[in-house]
Parts: structure tokens; C-alpha cells; sequence
């Protein structure tokens, strides 16, 4: 008993060692561009795919809307909606078809609305639940011969044009949601700016990017995550 007691000591010793020389690596990136650079740089994917319009726009949802992410997929959906105006649109995210009305999933349509975009052009994809359902369940509601346009995170734009291919549509190009970048010196006093050397109080990196920087690692860790489980799976 004492034995087994010292091999399951040892065993979390080993674990805790791990985990906390990962999270002590994560830290010490997150003062670089490392992040910043991995995280923005799958979103220049270049998924195969002609320069004809395409003619299925198809918004990946993400998350409860209104949401950080969820909105930066509706501007771009909108966005690319009115650089080809021939072109419909599925929103693909899960819904109640019972309380479809109360749902995130119609919120986005309105808000796809608001952007100045035809209901009639905007179908809807409720039963797919991860990226893999919603392919399988849109290979079934358009041709494979159609050309696709993506909108996503920058992170998921490799795995959702490898899983769409894996369906067998041959047409499919992607557009990452990739954010605006705001000048540092704007959270700065004119004072502050000024100073070579600055305070822990009065340093952006600091104040935000390091906390920005950690949640871009893990969504590359989470995403690299995903893409090894879809390769095994046979998904992409």
C-alpha cells in the first residue's frame, strides 16, 4: 500500500513539474509577438479555391451572441455579402427549431439584417453542433460544385476548409475575423508617453497584451488540439 501510495505521489510530483514548467514557458511568450503572430497567422490560410465569386457564403457561429467573436463573424459575413451580392448565405450554428425565435442563431440573422442584408438570401444550418455535423449537414443542403466562402476565426481556417474539402466540395476559400489593432500610446498620458523608462501602471505590454497574448496561446493549443483529433477521426 505504501508502495503504490509513493508511485501516485511521484506520478502527480511529475504531472505538477509538467504543468507548471508549460505554464512558466506560456508566461514568458506571452512578453514576445510570438502569440500575437501564431494566432493571426493561420488566419492567412490558403485554402484552395478560384477567384470567381463564390457562391455560398457560410457563417460559422460561434459562442452566445451578442459575443466577442460572434459579431466579428456577423461584420464579415456582411462584409462579404455585399462584395458579392449574387451569393446566399448559411448561418451554421445550433437552435431549437421549437424557440428558433429566442435563439443566438436568429439573433444573428437579425443582426445580418441590420448589416443591410436580404432575408431571402439567408438559410440556416441549426442541427450541427461542432464544424465536422455542420459540413456533413450542408453537404446535404447544397450541390458540391458550388464555390464556398467561409467566414471564421483565423485560428479555425485551416480545419474548417479541410473538413469542408473532406466532404467533397472542391471550391472553398476562407476568411478569418481578424481584428483591428489599436495603437498603444492611445491608453497612454501624454505624460507617460514621454518617459523612457515607465511603471508597471503606466505600461500597455504589461497591462493588456500579456493577458491578451496568454488567451491567443491557448487558442492555438486548443485548435492544434482539434485538428490532431479530426485527423484521427478521418474528419479532414
Amino acid at each position: 500500500m505504501k508502495q503504490y501510495a509513493k508511485r501516485l505521489l511521484r506520478f502527480f510530483c511529475i504531472l505538477f513539474g509538467i504543468t507548471g514548467f508549460i505554464t512558466f514557458f506560456m508566461l514568458i511568450l506571452s512578453f514576445t509577438s510570438w502569440p500575437y503572430h501564431a494566432y493571426h497567422w493561420t488566419g492567412y490560410f490558403n485554402a484552395h479555391g478560384n477567384d470567381s465569386a463564390p457562391e455560398t457564403i457560410i457563417l460559422m457561429g460561434a459562442g452566445g451572441f451578442p459575443g466577442s467573436e460572434s459579431l466579428l463573424r456577423c461584420y464579415f459575413t456582411a462584409l462579404a455579402a455585399h462584395d458579392f451580392p449574387e451569393a446566399q448565405i448559411i448561418v451554421a450554428f445550433p437552435a431549437d427549431s421549437l424557440n428558433f425565435e429566442k435563439s443566438d442563431h436568429y439573433l444573428m440573422i437579425k443582426e445580418l439584417q441590420q448589416r443591410g442584408i436580404d432575408s431571402i438570401r439567408i438559410k440556416s444550418e441549426i442541427n450541427g453542433y461542432n464544424t465536422y455535423s455542420q459540413a456533413v449537414n450542408i453537404s446535404q443542403m447544397i450541390p458540391f460544385d458550388h464555390s464556398l466562402m467561409l467566414i471564421t476565426s483565423p485560428v479555425h481556417t485551416y480545419r474548417s476548409v479541410k473538413t469542408f474539402e473532406k466532404q467533397g466540395f472542391k471550391d472553398v476559400r476562407v476568411m478569418g475575423t481578424t481584428e483591428g489593432y489599436t495603437e498603444v500610446d492611445l491608453f497612454l498620458s501624454k505624460a507617460d508617453r514621454e518617459k523612457k523608462i515607465k511603471s508597471p501602471d503606466a505600461n500597455p505590454s504589461f497591462r493588456y497584451n500579456i493577458w491578451s497574448f496568454l488567451q491567443y496561446e491557448i487558442a492555438v493549443l486548443r485548435e492544434w488540439t482539434a485538428i490532431a483529433w479530426y485527423k484521427i477521426r478521418g474528419y479532414m
